[in-house]
C-alpha cells in the first residue's frame, strides 16, 4: 500500500507584500528608526541647552535648523520616484543608504562634540543628521503607501505614528540620561547604535518575492514595481503638480501646517516652562518626555488604529484637535501654578498623546491623497508642509518679541488649533486612495490597488 504524502507547511516568504505580520512589524520598526534622531534633536538637545542657560531664540534657532530638511522632503520624493534600484524594490535601497549615512554622521558628530553654547555648530549638526533622516522618512512613507491595502491603513497609520513616538521616547529617555551622565557625545553614539539595529532588519527583508536583498544578490524587479515606476521626469512632475493643486490637497495643506506648528511650539515651550518655572534639570525633563511618549506610543498602537478605523480619520482628527484646544486653554489658565510639577506633567502627557494620536489620521489621509504612481513624491509633499510648521514655529518665536514667553506661545497655538477644527468641519476628504496603480502620465489608465475597499470616514 502506498504511503500517504503528508504536505508540509510552507514557511511564509520574507516579503512585505505577501506577509501581513512582517509588513506591519516592519512599518512599525522603520518609523521607530526615524524617531531615534528626532528624540535626540527635538527633545534632548533643546532641554540640554535650556538647562545650560540658552535663550529662547538660541533654542528656536536649533529647532528651526533641524526642521529645514523636513520642509524640503518633497525633493527627496521626486528623486526616489524617478530613480531607484528596482531589483531591490522601489524603496529599500534608499532606506538602507539613508540609515547608513545617519549612522556615519552620528559617529562623526560624537567626535566633534559641540557644547551647549555652540549654537551654530549644533544647528549644523541637527541639519545634517536630519537631512539623512528625511531621505529615510520619505522612502518609508513611499513603502507604506506602496504595500498597504486600504483595510490595513488605519492600523498602518497607528503603527507609523506609534512607532515613531516609541522611537522618540526610547531615544529621548536614553539620550537625556546619557547627556546628563556622560555628555552629548555618548548620546550621539547611542542613537547610532539603535539605527544600526533597524538597518539590519531592512537588509534582511524584501519588499516583494524574487527581489534582491542587496545590490549584488540574485533577484529581479517585480512586475508591479515596473508598472508603478516613473521612467521620465516630466510626467512625474506634472502628476505631482496636478494632484497637489487639487481641491482636496489645497484644503488639506493648512491642517498639516497646524500639525507642524503644534509640535514645534510645544518642543520649544516645554523646556522653557520646565527650567524656568518648574525648576527641572534636563535628565528630569528627558525622563518625563520619554515616559510620556512611550505611553502615547503604546496607546496609539493599542487603541488608536482601531478607534480611527471605527470613527473615521477626519472625524477623529477634529475631535482630537478640539481636545488639544481645551488642554492649551487649561495650561494658560494654570499659569500661576506652573511651578507645580504636576501641571507640567499633565501638559506633557496631554500634548504628546494628542499629537501622536492625531498623527494616525494625518497618515491615513496623506495615503489616500497620494496616488501609487507618485506615492513617495506626493506623501513627502504633504509631510513637507507639516514640517514647514515646525520650522515656522522656530522662526516666529525667534523673530516676534511677543511670542518669546511660553504663555504667549500657547495662546497663539490655541487660535491656530481652533481655526483647524473649523476647517475640518467644513471640508470633506476622500475615504479611499485616489488614483490607482498606473505609470505617471500614462493617459489615466488605472488599476485599483489590491484589497482596496472604502473605509468609514
Amino acid at each position: 500500500m502506498d504511503s500517504l504524502a503528508v504536505p508540509t507547511r510552507l514557511r511564509p516568504p520574507l516579503s512585505l507584500a505577501e506577509n501581513r505580520n512582517l509588513r506591519l512589524f516592519t512599518i512599525f520598526l522603520l518609523y521607530a528608526g526615524q524617531g531615534i534622531p528626532l528624540g535626540l534633536f527635538d527633545f534632548t538637545i533643546p532641554a540640554w541647552m535650556a538647562v545650560n542657560g540658552a535663550a529662547a531664540a538660541d533654542i528656536a534657532f536649533v529647532v528651526a535648523m533641524v526642521g529645514i530638511p523636513w520642509s524640503f522632503k518633497f525633493i527627496a520624493g521626486f528623486v526616489m520616484d524617478r530613480y531607484t534600484l528596482l531589483a531591490m524594490g522601489r524603496r529599500r535601497v534608499w532606506i538602507i543608504g539613508a540609515q547608513a549615512v545617519m549612522i556615519g554622521l552620528l559617529v562623526a558628530f560624537a567626535l566633534v562634540n559641540p557644547g551647549p553654547d555652540e549654537v551654530l555648530i549644533l544647528g549644523i549638526v541637527g541639519l545634517a543628521v536630519n537631512t539623512a533622516t528625511v531621505f529615510q522618512d520619505v522612502a518609508v512613507d513611499g513603502l507604506t503607501v506602496d504595500i498597504l491595502p486600504e483595510e490595513e491603513r488605519s492600523m498602518g497609520g497607528a503603527l507609523a505614528s506609534g512607532g515613531q513616538v516609541i522611537g522618540i521616547a526610547v531615544s529621548a529617555a536614553l539620550t537625556g540620561t546619557m547627556v546628563y551622565a556622560f555628555g552629548a557625545s555618548a548620546a550621539y553614539i547611542a542613537c547610532g547604535f539603535l539605527v544600526v539595529l533597524v538597518t539590519i532588519h531592512i537588509i534582511w527583508v524584501r519588499e516583494r518575492v524574487g527581489e534582491r536583498r542587496l545590490p549584488w544578490s540574485e533577484g529581479e524587479a517585480h512586475a508591479e514595481n515596473r508598472i508603478a515606476h516613473a521612467d521620465a521626469w516630466l510626467p512625474l512632475v506634472r502628476a505631482a503638480l496636478r494632484n497637489s493643486m487639487s481641491g482636496h490637497s489645497l484644503a488639506w495643506f493648512p491642517n498639516l501646517l497646524v500639525t507642524g506648528l503644534t509640535y514645534g511650539i510645544c518642543i520649544i515651550a516645554v523646556p522653557l516652562i520646565a527650567t524656568g518655572a518648574t525648576g527641572w534639570s534636563e535628565d528630569q525633563l528627558g525622563s518625563l518626555n520619554g515616559t510620556a511618549q512611550l505611553v502615547a506610543g503604546i496607546a496609539t498602537i493599542a487603541i488608536g488604529g482601531y478607534a480611527v478605523g471605527r470613527i473615521g480619520a477626519q472625524r477623529s482628527l477634529w475631535m482630537l484637535r478640539l481636545l488639544s484646544v481645551a488642554l492649551l486653554g487649561w495650561m494658560v489658565w494654570s499659569f500661576e501654578s506652573w511651578s507645580d510639577p504636576r501641571v507640567l506633567m499633565a501638559f506633557v502627557f496631554g500634548w504628546i498623546g494628542l499629537h501622536f494620536l492625531s498623527g494616525i489620521s494625518d497618515v491615513v489621509i496623506n495615503m489616500r491623497l497620494s496616488p501609487p504612481s507618485i506615492s513617495a513624491t506626493q506623501f513627502s509633499i504633504f509631510m513637507a508642509v507639516s514640517n514647514m510648521g515646525i520650522s515656522l514655529a522656530g522662526i516666529l518665536i525667534g523673530s516676534i518679541a511677543m511670542l518669546a514667553e511660553p504663555k504667549a506661545m500657547l495662546l497663539f497655538l490655541m487660535v491656530v488649533q481652533t481655526l483647524s477644527v473649523l476647517m475640518l468641519l467644513l471640508c470633506k476628504f476622500p475615504e479611499q486612495q485616489v488614483g490607482g496603480l498606473a505609470r505617471a502620465g500614462d493617459g489615466g489608465r488605472t488599476v485599483p490597488p489590491p484589497g482596496a475597499t472604502p473605509a468609514r470616514d
